[in-house]
């Protein structure tokens, strides 16, 4: 485990746009077959959405291995949608089955301060109703849920890797991923405000070409379903790179990818 520099967080998202820009068809029909499969799961009642989530983890770690893949030369394709249920599947359903729970407790929590309406709308898809968004209550438990699953979203963010590349158990990956985050809590610092420039530079994308289509309402929901299409292969990209830079031997891998993005190659600021 590695202390990278703050401006590493910033550089795992452009890293993880040139990687989408050397094959952007093959990422693209990985995404789609994603998408597919989720939305056919999440059409099972109650059971879709459970199974969806334990499956989270292999699913991650699918897209993990089409970025290592990228990152040697090999095109990403539909094939590789599976690849992530080949190796130690058991452990990834364990880590998924630890994020449902980590869900439902985050929810549990909220529910103290909106009765449970923030649950009912995420678990059940009940919508909030007027007086819960007018007094404030379900923003309020949408800020303390997000504030509680902070420390959730440490220990997941590289259990996958941890399980399946370095052979951790669920428990053990978590306990490395979470140390990993808070120890390197300055570059996702600099690596969220990345994402949040990026999303708003794509608001104001949209908003410009929603006035431009303006009356055709159809083909402003196509037009940002294809940006939110691409976007998805560049985060997942950055995933990868945040794990090879904090974890991986990686200095040859990511000095390769920054050549091929035009700069220089990242270094570790210290060994932990």
């Amino acid at each position: 485990m590695r202390i990278v520099a703050a401006r590493q967080g910033w550089r795992w998202l452009g890293l993880g746009w040139a990687l989408f820009r050397r094959s952007p068809l093959g990422w693209l029909s990985l995404v789609l077959a994603y998408w597919l499969l989720i939305a056919l799961l999440n059409e099972v009642p109650h059971a879709g959405a459970v199974v969806s989530t334990l499956l989270l983890p292999a699913f991650s770690m699918s897209f993990m291995n089409a970025c290592a893949d990228a990152g040697h030369g090999l095109r990403p394709s539909i094939r590789m949608i599976f690849s992530g249920f080949r190796h130690r599947l058991s452990t990834l359903l364990v880590v998924g089955g630890l994020y449902l729970l980590s869900i439902l407790l985050v929810l549990g929590i909220a529910s103290l301060v909106d009765g449970g309406t923030l649950f009912r709308w995420i678990a059940r898809g009940v919508p909030p109703p007027e007086t819960a968004i007018a007094d404030g209550s379900v923003l309020n438990a949408l800020l303390l849920a997000c504030v509680v699953a902070a420390p959730s979203l440490m220990a997941f963010w590289f259990a996958p890797p941890l399980a399946a590349w370095r052979n951790m158990g669920a428990a053990q990956s978590m306990f490395y991923s979470f140390f990993a985050g808070l120890r390197n809590w300055r570059a996702f610092a600099m690596y969220g405000l990345a994402i949040a420039m990026a999303g708003l530079a794509m608001s104001l994308i949209i908003a410009v070409i929603a006035v431009a289509v303006r009356g055709n309402p159809a083909l402003m929901r196509s037009i940002m379903l294809g940006i939110t299409i691409g976007l998805l292969p560049t985060i997942f990209a950055s995933f990868y790179y945040s794990y090879q830079d904090i974890f991986a031997d990686s200095e040859a891998t990511l000095a390769g990818d920054a050549r091929a993005e035009g700069g220089e190659p990242p270094a570790p600021e210290a060994d932990a």
